[in-house]
This record gives C-alpha cells, sequence and structure tokens, in this order.
C-alpha cells in the first residue's frame, strides 16, 4: 500500500469576489469553502454531502485546480500541488479525473462515442497511432458495458445510463488514480443509478482508483462510500466511517439529514422521528458568527454564536465540528 494518501486536503478556502470593490468601497467576497481538511486513501471512496448551495462542488473543483484556492494545502500522492500550473499540471491531470452530473452535455454532441474516449488518449500523447487509439477506445467501452458497435454512434443514439457509461470510459482513459464524481447518477432515471454505482465499484476493486463522490442522495452515498463527509455552509460538520455516521451522527444537523432519508419498510418509516430544524439557511454571503448552523440548531449556546468548533475526534474515527455533543 502507498505510503501516503492518494489526496490530502488540509485548511481548503475558496473566496468568490462578490463586488469589485472602488474608489470608496472595498471589494467584498463570498467565503464559500472554509477550512476543509480531509484525507483519502488508496482504493477509498469519501463521500461527501451536503445540501444545494454547501460549497461541496466547489471542493471537488479547487482540488482538481479548476477553481483557484485562497487558501489551505492540496497534496496529490504526497506531492504538493496547490501551486502547480502550466505543462506541470497539464500533466497532473492526467492522473485526476472528473465524472460530470450531466451525461448528455457533457458528451460532445458532434463527436462519435469513439472519438471522445480516444480524446484525452490523444492530447496526452499516451496512444501511438491511430490504431492503437482504437484499440484502447474498444477495451475501456468493454471494459464500462458498453456494445461493441457503441464508438461508431453518437451520444443522441444512447440512454442516459450508457451516457454516463462513455462519461466514465473517458475518464478511465488516462489511467488515473483519482476521479472526483460530481453528483454522477443524479441525472439518471433511479432504474439505472445503481447499476452505474455498482460498476463504479467494480472498477475501483478492479483498479484501486480513489473517488470523491459528491452527492446529495445520502441512501447512494452509503452503497458507495468507505467514509462520509458532511458540508454545511462552505464548512465539514461531521466525518467518518460510514456505518457509524449512519447510525450514530453526532452533528444535529447530520442528525436531520438522515432523518429524511426513507426507508423501505412502511412500519419502520412510520416509527421513525424526522427531525425539523426551524430557521432559516445561512446567508453565506454573509455567514453569522461562530457556528454557522448555530441559527437552526435547538443545542445552540453562546459558546457557538461566539465561536466555531473545530472538528474534534468524538469516537476512534470520527469527527465533528460541535461544542454540545459527543464530548
Amino acid at each position: 500500500m502507498s505510503r501516503h494518501p492518494t489526496l490530502s486536503v488540509s485548511g481548503l478556502s475558496v473566496d468568490y469576489p462578490l463586488t469589485s470593490g472602488g474608489l470608496f468601497r472595498p471589494a467584498r467576497t463570498v467565503n464559500a469553502v472554509d477550512g476543509v481538511t480531509f484525507d483519502i486513501a488508496p482504493g477509498e471512496t469519501l463521500g461527501l454531502v451536503g445540501e444545494s448551495g454547501s460549497g461541496k462542488t466547489t471542493v471537488g473543483r479547487t482540488i482538481l485546480r479548476r477553481v483557484p484556492s485562497s487558501g489551505g494545502r492540496i497534496q496529490f500522492e504526497g506531492r504538493d500541488i496547490t501551486d502547480v500550473d502550466g505543462a506541470a499540471l497539464r500533466k497532473l491531470r492526467a492522473r485526476m479525473q472528473i465524472v460530470l452530473q450531466d451525461p448528455y452535455t457533457s458528451l460532445n454532441p458532434r463527436m462519435k462515442i469513439g472519438d471522445i474516449v480516444a480524446e484525452p488518449l490523444l492530447v496526452h500523447g499516451l496512444a501511438e497511432s491511430s490504431d492503437a487509439a482504437r484499440h484502447a477506445v474498444r477495451q475501456l467501452l468493454d471494459r464500462v458495458g458498453m456494445p461493441a458497435d457503441a464508438a461508431d454512434r453518437y451520444p443522441h443514439s444512447f440512454s442516459g445510463g450508457q451516457r454516463q457509461r462513455v462519461g466514465i470510459a473517458r475518464a478511465l482513459a488516462l489511467k488515473p488514480s483519482l476521479i472526483v464524481a460530481d453528483e454522477p447518477v443524479s441525472a439518471l432515471d433511479v432504474s439505472v443509478r445503481a447499476q452505474v454505482v455498482n460498476l463504479m465499484q467494480d472498477l475501483q476493486r478492479e483498479l484501486g482508483i480513489s473517488y470523491l463522490f459528491i452527492a446529495h442522495d445520502l441512501a447512494i452515498v452509503r452503497h458507495i462510500s468507505h467514509r462520509v463527509a458532511i458540508m454545511y455552509a462552505g464548512r465539514i460538520v461531521e466525518i467518518a466511517p460510514r456505518n457509524d455516521l449512519y447510525d450514530n451522527p453526532v452533528h444535529p444537523y447530520t442528525e436531520a439529514l438522515l432523518s429524511a432519508v426513507p426507508v423501505a419498510n412502511p412500519k419502520v418509516q412510520r416509527a421513525r422521528r424526522r427531525i425539523v430544524h426551524t430557521g432559516d439557511t445561512v446567508d453565506i454571503a454573509n455567514p453569522p458568527s461562530g457556528c454557522r448552523f448555530h441559527p437552526r440548531c435547538p443545542l445552540a449556546t453562546d459558546q457557538c454564536r461566539q465561536a466555531s468548533p473545530p472538528l474534534l475526534v468524538k469516537a476512534p474515527g470520527h469527527l465533528a465540528a460541535c461544542w454540545n455533543r459527543g464530548r
């Protein structure tokens, strides 16, 4: 096993400009991601969960160096890549790939599937000839379960699940060690979501890939992830092994999220307590002092309003940012 995590993120912050400022007014920024820290081991899947606007997609894009960070460090396979640019960044991106949410808009409708999957091989000079590229494409498409004639067809002739398989094949072309999967099944029919997730798990076991799996579907996240991190208003509020987090949540926000996940057994579902926190969601452009969840938290104290809680160990491998739980 590698001595280093595949990915190590420490204190990652991202600011977006709201106004450019002027002669008599300062520029304003929004702190979209604030002090995010986590590791992903080789062959591990970390699920990153949060409501819309929590910053989870920004975290993924910043790790891939598509969005500049304003603070913190990013280490990939033991190397600090926070400030890497130019040719070194281009070479690095061969090892870090992304699978996007919408499998149709992420594929060029004017290109055949074979050309789409071959493109990264040709751009990075990994195919010695067009014949070699075609052979590699056939292998990749077969690996993700696409039919033999798929290379000669266009994206519109496939279903959403098949198009996402093409997106996965394109990501695999450069033999990455990390894939950021940004809501990869949320645009698919429920009937095919499990097929795509199972494919990703099979590929992970076969190739040893690490995943950052960004999603809002807690049932899917539990199925695919080894550990789960919960984001709220730009910060990670809890991170733990999958079963520990689902069976014994610590943070009140995590409790509320999990209480909303339906259970197939009607009797169990009726007996469950739905936790609903009142109050408005946080304005990320003007966040409250202290814990960003305190305006909605039933446990909030003066300490919560004044000081932001750090991620602390509440149980072995289980960290949460809460002053009032798991002491």
